[in-house]
């Protein structure tokens, strides 16, 4: 009986705590749940009892306190505020009634001896038994008094009149001056390369070729900057806006960014963190990448943003037409006025100044020449089928003149745009906040009034947000996928496939043995990437040809890529046939990027050493990965990731084509060129589709490099997100204005 009163009173009080605790952050304006909140306060008072402290928990509570709440995506300032007032709510009430209740029921140690009495019958000393109804009154009247006391302390705190809270904001570092490293160009039209994060390659100048540079591409910095954020200007009321039938407005959407950015200049720089998960999806583009229930991904169809329509003069000039009535967002220094075509131009010119970060996607326009104030013809330097790639792509963003003459740039903001979302607030180590864009030219767009982007840097971070409420949708890879869905009832969930990311294994042509294609295609018909998928990656990847694809129907089929790989007599016949009796001495070069790095190269390791091979695995860093040996071709072999890039063309071209800067395979193919030359010219879709089959059958068959596990990731959400239909190829993000919340 004892026990149960104890459950269900220690239920209630933490009940009442989770709801003061609630009460407090509406007081400081944090927008968490009371489920959180009670989670919060939980997980603190618990850290602060189990390590030693001063008397109270002062200190070891405010920190725990500050901990946990930065996992929800609130500022270390906000965090210390409310943790002082909830540490005083919840800490001073039980202190000042002990010391009452203390005296008054003289607990000393002389007392609880009196309360030893002498059984006559037994001679024997016993304690008086416990009268549960005098304790549960007695209990009850001291509860009482702290919880009139505990909500005075908790209407004090809320009330505007008695408490002010003031969160100020930190004054972050200078940034650094950032030494800009040169990409070497592709001879070819539209090579559209990104620059890589901290855990793919650097691209650096290949000693191969001597080609004429262009920009670098800085990784971004971890050192967040000061942001200037654009201040409204007063406007007569927006006129409504006819709502969908079916579907809600209003609402926040919370999601997380993995990275923290440099800064807020999006032609300057590379990093997804700024241009889809930052202040970028405040801009629009001439074109964006489809999304939505009737596109199969992967996909890189293309349709118009601010554009009404295009039309092609000839291979190498197209007329666009704008939108009529689209207007900048009403935020100084461009006050709502009207988009031209002017915008566009400079916007175009801007981007590829050879400095810039993201000038490779503009590297094929030749001029961008305004025809009126709606009308502009682009005009490039050679036909290229990845020119809309390159207007949709998610860096290619329109800006206002006056926002960058404003600085001279736009690394501190302000950040204007003509997006569906208005940036609000943006702490680059916690969170970017924006509100819905009521002059937005899609008039049911968007349907969310709020959108967050929460910076946590940490996968394990992500998941526990996902599943406590703080975020609403979640991108799982790997193990953990298979585990979620395993452990899941009945998921909501969307799987998708990124087919030029992921692990990659190449052989250098150049060097013997492997200068003899059969050689070569036996180390490839050695391995069984489906066993390493499933074993490694937790079935979430898929054998590719590495580079990002227009459709699904580009993706080489199981059947066609079996006739190259995991057949390990034809693997042994071919060494036999090329006179290699003993096991053949090799070194893999593997880039230490992770634990499935780490074990799909031991599968590899032991897949070539059964057919005749005598591998010997080293490890190299991340930066001698990336500068060595992808783009060095200081390898036999390789196991690593391939460069990030956003456009078929950016692969194909300087990767694959003889001739190209990034062939560090050394390979020498007219036949492979012959057929990468015409895809790149094609604007026919279904034979492009051909050309591009043709040349994944070829670098097979010629044991080139391909890659072993592209990377599934898993998206999933909760219950009330509704028309959930992501594209993120090209870094596109034009989907999240498309989601609603119900309920």
């Amino acid at each position: 009986m004892r026990l149960a009163l104890s459950l269900a009173l220690s239920a209630i009080y933490w009940l009442l705590v989770g709801i003061s605790a609630w009460i407090i952050t509406l007081a400081v304006s944090l927008d968490i749940s009371p489920m959180t909140a009670t989670l919060v306060i939980m997980g603190t008072i618990f850290f602060a009892i189990a390590v030693p402290a001063a008397p109270s928990a002062i200190g070891t509570f405010e920190f725990a306190m500050m901990q946990v709440l930065e996992i929800f995506g609130v500022s270390r300032e906000a965090g210390f505020g409310f943790a002082v007032i909830a540490h005083a709510v919840f800490f001073l009430p039980p202190t000042i009634m002990a010391a009452v209740f203390l005296s008054h029921e003289a607990l000393t140690t002389a007392c609880r001896r009196r309360d030893i009495i002498v059984d006559r019958r037994t001679q024997k000393q016993r304690r008086p038994r416990l009268n549960l109804l005098h304790i549960f009154k007695s209990s009850l009247r001291r509860n009482l008094i702290v919880g009139v006391m505990l909500l005075m302390l908790i209407g004090f705190a809320c009330s505007d009149s008695s408490v002010e809270t003031v969160v100020s904001t930190p004054t972050p570092p200078p940034t650094s001056t950032i030494a800009v490293p040169t990409i070497p160009a592709s001879p070819f039209p539209t090579a559209t390369v990104m620059a890589p994060t901290e855990s793919t390659p650097t691209p650096v100048t290949s000693p191969r070729t001597n080609p004429p540079t262009a920009t670098a591409v800085p990784e971004p910095t971890a050192r967040p900057v000061s942001v200037t954020v654009a201040t409204p200007v007063p406007s007569t009321p927006a006129l409504p806006r006819p709502t969908p039938d079916a579907r809600r407005r209003g609402g926040t959407l919370n999601l997380a960014t993995r990275e923290v950015i440099a800064h807020q200049d999006v032609h300057q720089d590379v990093s997804p963190a700024l241009s889809t998960w930052g202040p970028g999806v405040a801009y629009s583009r001439l074109m964006r990448y489809r999304s939505g229930p009737d596109i199969e991904l992967p996909n890189l169809a293309v349709e118009c943003d601010l554009c009404e329509s295009w039309e092609m003069e000839t291979p190498t000039s197209f007329v666009f037409r704008l939108r009529e009535g689209i207007r900048w967002q009403n935020l100084e220094p461009v006050n709502g006025r009207v988009l031209t075509s002017e915008d566009i131009a400079f916007s175009y010119v801007r981007q590829s100044q050879p400095t810039f970060a993201n000038a490779p996607l503009m590297r094929n326009i030749d001029t961008v020449q305004p025809i009126s104030d709606s009308e502009f013809r682009i005009t490039l330097e050679a036909q290229d089928a990845d020119f809309f790639s390159a207007l949709a792509d998610g860096h290619s963003k329109i800006v206002a003149r006056e926002a960058v003459e404003q600085a001279g740039d736009l690394r501190n903001g302000p950040t204007v745009g003509t997006g569906p979302w208005v940036l609000k607030n943006s702490e680059p180590r916690f969170i970017h906040e924006f509100a819905r864009n009521s002059q937005y030219f899609e008039a049911d767009l968007p349907l969310i009034e709020n959108l967050r982007f929460h910076v946590l840097p940490e996968q394990a971070t992500r998941s526990a947000s996902f599943l406590v409420g703080v975020l609403d949708a979640h991108q799982i890879e790997g193990s953990e996928a298979r585990d979620y869905l395993q452990q899941t009832p009945a998921p909501t969930a969307l799987m998708v496939k990124q087919p030029g990311n992921g692990l990659e294994f190449a052989i250098n042509t150049d060097r013997p043995p492997f200068d003899d294609p059969r050689v070569r295609l036996a180390a490839f018909m050695a391995l069984d990437p489906w066993k390493a998928i499933e074993e490694h990656w937790g079935g979430f990847a898929f054998v590719s040809s590495g580079f990002p694809v227009t459709e699904p129907g580009w993706l080489m089929e199981e059947r066609e890529q079996r006739r190259f790989l995991n057949r390990p007599r034809d693997a042994k016949a071919l060494l036999q046939d090329a006179g290699f009796t003993a096991p053949i001495p090799v070194t893999i070069k593997l880039g230490d990027f992770g634990d499935e790095y780490l074990a799909t190269a031991h599968s590899i390791n032991i897949e070539l050493r059964t057919v005749g091979f005598a591998p010997e695995v080293e490890l190299v860093n991340r930066r001698t990965f990336g500068d060595d040996v992808w783009l060095g071709g200081n390898y036999q072999m390789f196991v690593g990731p391939s460069a990030p890039i956003s456009a078929p063309n950016g692969y194909l071209l300087p990767v694959l084509h003889s001739s190209g800067v990034w062939n560090t395979t050394g390979h020498a193919d007219n036949e492979l060129d012959v057929l990468l030359e015409a895809q790149a010219v094609s604007l026919d879709g279904a034979e492009r589709r051909q050309l591009i089959l043709k040349i994944q059958e070829r670098t097979l068959s010629q044991a080139y490099r391909f890659m072993p596990a592209a990377r599934t990731t898993l998206w999933t959400w909760n219950s009330k997100v509704r028309d959930f239909h992501p594209n993120f190829a090209g870094f596109e993000y034009i989907h999240w204005s498309r989601v609603w919340l119900d309920g």
